[in-house]
């Protein structure tokens, strides 16, 4: 008898993960959640069939981030329709006209500025293509952060969230912002070959660059189109770009969002701290499952 209930709870178990596998490859958010509900359950009632006891808290942290990872990468390698990609290129065309129109504007302020201030006067003529170069297809890591030709590169001059930053939309809402100016980018370039011109390498071995698509500057058209902010410390050029798209209350600035920079130091600060697994004794109380079996 306690063989038979076992397999029993051995299909049932097996049911539950499939029919939760097949869940997570759908569209929607709540189904990949249900689905990924269903196999939780379905591994913890085939545990509990073999053992005889509830799973360890090692193992629900161990299927969580094992859901976790998976939904990571079912995000990234969603396909985008043809719909979906003739909207993001259309808006995409009406952003860089925009960006265009203001560096024309701002770029007679921008001379005079320089010619007043004898600090900021860089040499004449900067030339990218004095700068070494790298060139493939992009793999986006964060807006501003890509994997390219087996090296990390990180945009000059550019800073944006993290793809697991949380902002607020313009009804008061919460959204995953890193993701979205992620996939901003992502489906912007699509597997497109760029050029990366080296200014810098950073301590930690990532490349600081300049990237090109065709005539386009990535970063001036991340920060034009609001997912992006320009990181001054580098530079000021990509400044008017990041005036516009706030006064356009466009990407970031529809709503309210921490600076990438201050989320990073929020996330470092909050897990500033260790955690000790406390060891609980076995009990054959309420949670005993021997009757069962």
């Amino acid at each position: 008898m306690f063989l038979v209930r076992r397999v029993i709870c051995g299909i049932i178990a097996l049911v539950l993960a499939v029919s939760g596998a097949m869940m997570t490859n759908a569209a929607s958010q709540l189904w990949q959640v249900t689905g990924f509900c269903l196999i939780i359950g379905g591994i913890t009632l085939a545990y509990i069939a073999v053992r005889q006891h509830l799973p360890t808290y090692s193992f629900w942290i161990t299927l969580i981030a094992l859901g976790l990872a998976y939904s990571l990468y079912a995000t990234h390698s969603a396909p985008v329709s043809e719909e979906q990609r003739q909207a993001i290129s259309s808006r995409l065309d009406k952003e860089l006209e925009k960006s265009k129109e203001a560096l024309n504007a701002d770029a007679p302020k921008v001379e005079k500025r320089k010619k007043i201030s004898k600090r900021e006067r860089k040499p004449a003529g900067f030339n990218l293509a004095a700068y070494p170069k790298i060139s493939g297809s992009a793999q986006v890591i964060d807006a501003h952060i890509f994997y390219i030709s087996g090296r990390y590169v990180r945009l000059y001059g550019v800073d944006a969230p993290d793809t697991d930053q949380i902002c607020s939309n313009a009804t008061g809402s919460s959204y995953n912002c890193g993701e979205e100016a992620a996939s901003w980018v992502r489906n912007w370039i699509d597997q497109n070959p760029i050029d990366c011109y080296i200014l810098k390498v950073e301590p930690n071995g990532q490349d600081l660059a300049t990237c090109i698509w065709g005539e386009y500057d990535i970063g001036a058209a991340l920060v034009s189109a609001g997912w992006g902010v320009a990181n001054t410390r580098e530079t000021a050029i990509y400044q008017p770009y990041e005036a516009k798209a706030q006064s356009d209350s466009a990407g970031l600035w529809q709503g309210s969002f921490y600076a990438p920079e201050d989320w990073r130091d929020i996330k470092r600060r909050r897990n500033d701290f260790t955690i000790k697994k406390k060891v609980q004794p076995k009990s054959d109380g309420f949670f005993s499952f021997g009757s069962l079996f």
